[in-house]
Order: C-alpha cells, then structure tokens, then sequence
C-alpha cells in the first residue's frame, strides 16, 4: 500500500474565509471564521424568463425609474429599478416588486455574479426604502399579502398604484411604516402629489401621452 504525501497550509482568500490548499491541487473545504453558514447563490432564482404583463404597465414601469434619474439631482448613489426581486432570507423565494428605490447603495462591480443579479437584503445591509406595485387586475394582493410582507421586510414607504380602480377607492394610495405596519399617507393640497419628506422624492398622478398612447 502507497501513501501520497501532500503538504498543506491555510491562505486567506478573498471571501475572509480560510481555504486549504495543496502541494498539486486544490481542496475545496472553507471554514468560516464568523461561524455562519455558507450561502449557496448558485441555486437562488434570480431571473425565470416568465413575465406577462400589458403593454400598459410596461410602459409604465419603465416611466417610472426613467424619470427619477432624469429629474433627481442627488450626490450620493442609489439604484431604482422595475422587475427585480428582494431576498430577504435565503434560500427563501423573493418577492418582485414593478418598482423599487433603495437610496446610499450601488450597483456590484460584476453584476452578473449570481449573488449580484438581485437585491439581496443581506448584502446590501437594508431593505429598499420604496416600493411601488402597479395593479392591473384584482387577484395581485397588492392591498393585502402584499402590503403585509413589505411591512415585514421593514421598507418603509409603499405606494400601490391603481389606475382602473380594482382594489382601491382611489387611484393612488401611499403607506409609511409605523410600529411594524403601515398607516396611510395623506395627499399633499398644494401640488396633489404625496411626498416622501425624508427622502426628497414624491409620487403625482400626471395625465399624458407616452410612445403614441
């Protein structure tokens, strides 16, 4: 019987984790110094190639982040985005909002990393501060399970937008967040909008013509 004797040492790599590496190979095994369990991204859904939506809130849904970065001169970063999903807890399924802002928070380097491809919660180190579901029929949740989740992943302004009025008595209701749930924001009577004092920004109904429609 042979023995092959390989000399082993530990290197920290970039992950902050300890890997160990051999003579003529390379051993997958990492300890985690922080004693938290390794996350596997590979297996999250980060995008399912399904959507179905009317080309009503398409457009609108690109209208929406579109004339953020157009009107808002803000210094530090931030990400507004249509159609990408929130991890909150991993491996658990994530929810997508039509829109969401997160503000003093940027894009990764390699956005195609799997773990970058999304908003995870855990990496970003906070949830979004907004969120905003379009409704276009009645079986969303948007004022119920919906209302209930964001109010649980703790972001702190909600806007439901319904513009055929299919859950709502009036096209656009706003919530902030307050003891774990949401109260309802009033509209403001100077310029009919309602506005997030905090974060400088603010959501008005405005009628007109985008694309030919």
């Amino acid at each position: 019987m042979q023995y092959s004797q390989h000399n082993y040492e530990m290197k920290p790599d970039n992950t902050g984790h300890y890997s160990m590496y051999g003579q003529n190979d390379y051993t997958n095994i990492k300890i985690n110094t922080d004693n938290k369990p390794e996350i596997n991204y590979d297996i999250l859904i980060t995008e399912d190639d399904t959507p179905v939506d009317n080309f009503f809130c398409e457009k609108q849904l690109r209208l929406l982040p579109d004339s953020l970065k157009a009107s808002w001169d803000r210094e530090t970063p931030y990400i507004v985005v249509a159609d990408v999903g929130i991890y909150e807890e991993i491996p658990d399924k994530p929810i997508v909002p039509d829109v969401f802002l997160s503000l003093d928070v940027q894009y990764a380097e390699n956005i195609w990393e799997k773990k970058n491809r999304c908003y995870m919660i855990g990496i970003f180190g906070k949830p979004p501060e907004l969120v905003i579901e379009v409704v276009s029929n009645k079986v969303g949740r948007e004022n119920t399970t919906k209302l209930d989740k964001y109010a649980s992943m703790g972001i702190k302004y909600y806007a439901i937008f319904d513009p055929d009025l299919h859950i709502l008595p009036r096209k656009l209701h706003a919530y902030q967040l307050f003891n774990q749930s949401y109260i309802l924001l009033p509209k403001n009577n100077i310029n009919n909008c309602i506005w997030f004092e905090d974060l400088n920004v603010g959501l008005k109904i405005q009628e007109g013509v985008i694309e030919g429609m």
